[in-house]
């Protein structure tokens, strides 16, 4: 592929986001709204051990108790790695900033934490905690976001520079990585680098209903051990990304979630899920991230509150970094999805 068409495709998914931004704001009926349940009950969860055990109870943010943020003097870095604890929810919105540089969107992302830990002083959607910036990388190949500790700076070589979501040409399948070092890089030595791990990878179906109709997606990032912690996938050559093994059908060690469907609402004439009050405008963006064996169990939520606004919730085993990236890869404009 030359370098025209690669132009030609980046700036048609420019094209695609600004096009799925006056869809969501000129027909309601075409995206996800968010509906309310009340007097929605909640068992008790049991401690669960490695994996996931048998943690299993719905996703009602509003009555799960909310995860410790980080204290004071903390190592971020560590937080935002750190998976969430068992039986308890994160809480974060992300604010969206649009630029525009030569008549294309290079938006950047800001994650907040809604709520400090409990017993102290809590945070609120006015005034939250910085956790995480996310900024997409002008005039790339594919599409490509840095993820950082620090807005100001967005360096791939910056001291904040965290992780990375990076996708394929079409747009359609996204991996998430740490800080570490791409050992195909020029000049790469083994013996000092640390080799990048693959946090997961996003994957979005064709759509043939294209805008008419919500995305379908799966996430797979790697399981966790007997100790809670995540297993390091270090990918040393493409043959054993996850990617590629996802393609050979290699699961072992993996953790396979996808979205849960949205149910066709005659009386609205919209496609309607239930987040519990967190969500309140329709988008074809919001979605849920459920265990596929145990649609109760959801692992990520995430949707609009206001034009540039989104809350973020989600629970163990994903960590800040994971979800953020997650839900990155849904501002994006999908070629082949829509």
């Amino acid at each position: 592929m030359d370098d025209d068409d690669w132009g030609s495709r980046a700036l048609a998914s420019c094209k695609r986001e600004d096009l799925e931004e006056k869809e969501e704001e000129s027909a309601g009926t075409i995206s996800l709204v968010a509906t309310y349940k009340e007097d929605e009950e909640l068992s008790e969860a049991p401690e669960g051990e490695g994996d996931l055990g048998n943690f299993s109870v719905g996703f009602a943010a509003a009555l799960l108790p909310l995860a410790p943020g980080p204290r004071l003097g903390e190592d971020m870095e560590a937080y935002v790695l750190r998976p969430a604890p068992l039986g308890r929810v994160v809480q974060c919105r992300i604010h969206r900033t649009q630029i525009r540089v030569d008549k294309n969107n290079y938006p950047s992302y800001h994650l907040y934490l809604e709520s400090a830990d409990g017993g102290k002083v809590r945070s609120s959607p006015l005034c939250p905690h910085f956790l995480l910036a996310g900024r997409k990388r002008k005039r790339t190949k594919t599409s490509n976001y840095l993820i950082s500790l620090d807005p100001t700076d967005m360096a791939r070589d910056g001291m904040n520079f965290v992780g990375k979501l990076k996708s394929n040409v079409l747009g359609t399948k996204f991996t998430i990585y740490d800080n570490g070092v791409n050992p195909n890089r020029k000049n790469f030595i083994h013996e000092t680098a640390q080799i990048r791990e693959e946090l997961g990878v996003v994957c979005y179906e064709t759509n043939v209903l294209g805008f008419r109709g919500p995305r379908k997606m799966f996430v797979v990032v790697p399981r966790m051990n007997s100790q809670n912690q995540r297993i390091s996938i270090q990918p040393q050559n493409e043959q054993e990304s996850l990617l590629s093994r996802l393609q050979r059908g290699d699961s072992h060690g993996l953790l396979l979630l996808q979205n849960k469907a949205p149910l066709w609402n005659e009386n609205n004439g919209t496609y309607v899920l239930d987040f519990h009050g967190r969500v309140t405008l329709a988008s074809i963006k919001n979605f849920q991230i459920m265990l596929p064996d145990d649609p109760d169990y959801v692992v990520l939520q995430f949707g609009r509150v206001s034009p540039d606004t989104f809350t973020m919730d989600f629970r163990y085993p994903l960590c800040p970094l994971q979800a953020f990236a997650i839900c990155l890869s849904s501002f994006d404009g999908k070629l082949a999805c829509e």
